[in-house]
């Protein structure tokens, strides 16, 4: 089910999806992005693939235990255009994370995810690396 929500979500964007997964009192506990239930979750969807319209998320391994399933993913794409404040360089990144869903039969009642947004707002040029602010450094030192 895990691989299914994120191919038809994620990759097709098919938003629809939620309705039959999501439990409709579930909540979304995401560390940069407040997600308002189902309909925050499809929006943040559409959003997400209009401003990457090469948007592709992989699976790599799902773990279930009880009524908790867990997995690792790498999602990437090209910033082409704004997404919550972030504009589109026309970069492409790589993005790691996971997510882990609580389950109550078929449907997921709580969701937690955690990504690398650092990295990638470094490859899309929006943030410097810290090779970047080491040089930066340097080049002030020597003024």
């Amino acid at each position: 089910m895990i691989r299914r929500v994120s191919d038809e979500l994620w990759n097709k964007g098919n938003v629809d999806i939620c309705d039959e997964v999501f439990a409709q009192n579930c909540s979304f506990h995401d560390p940069s992005f407040h997600i308002d239930g189902i309909t925050g979750m499809k929006q943040q969807v559409r959003e997400l693939r209009t401003a990457n319209p090469d948007l592709h998320m992989d699976i790599q391994e799902v773990l279930a235990e009880g009524d908790l399933t867990a997995a690792r993913w790498t999602m990437g794409g090209t910033a082409r255009g704004e997404f919550q404040g972030i504009p589109g360089t026309g970069k492409s990144y790589v993005m790691t994370g996971m997510i882990m869903d609580k389950w109550q039969g078929d449907h997921i009642v709580e969701e937690w995810v955690n990504y690398d947004l650092a990295g990638t707002l470094q490859q899309i040029g929006i943030m410097p690396t810290l090779e970047q602010i080491a040089q930066m450094s340097k080049q002030r030192a020597a003024m």
